[in-house]
């Protein structure tokens, strides 16, 4: 019998897998959902090099953007923050890529489970 079609070897590789993928959350830091974008800003005031021809726009300026509890929030940000910013941001995203990861696995070690159990097997 084949490692493919043996369900206790299949189930045990896919007990690691999902473990590792655990393990590897602790090693994520701060996280933040979001997105940062780089705006140019114009001022509207008489006579202001942003509201010539051509316009000489004021920036570049740092932006985050997030939804929290429904509401979309804005905050400029400096140099400094933005780049805390883009690091939590990427956290997020490997956080995310990690837990759909990890339900993949799950997904592939239930149908191993029911399977076995509905033949009457006594895999866990």
């Amino acid at each position: 019998m084949t490692r493919r079609h043996d369900p206790t070897a299949a189930l045990a590789e896919l007990e690691g897998r999902y473990a590792a993928l655990a393990r590897s959350l602790g090693q994520i830091g701060f996280i933040a959902q979001g997105s940062l974008s780089r705006r140019f800003t114009h001022c509207n005031k008489p006579g202001c090099r942003c509201g010539g021809v051509p316009p000489r726009l004021h920036g570049p300026y740092w932006q985050w953007t997030a939804k929290v509890a429904g509401q979309t929030v804005t905050r400029r940000l400096s140099d400094a923050e933005a780049a805390r910013y883009r690091e939590w941001i990427a956290n997020d995203r490997r956080l995310r890529r990690t837990v759909a990861q990890m339900r993949e696995v799950a997904g592939q070690a239930r149908e191993i489970i029911l399977a076995a159990e509905a033949a009457g097997s006594s895999a866990r």
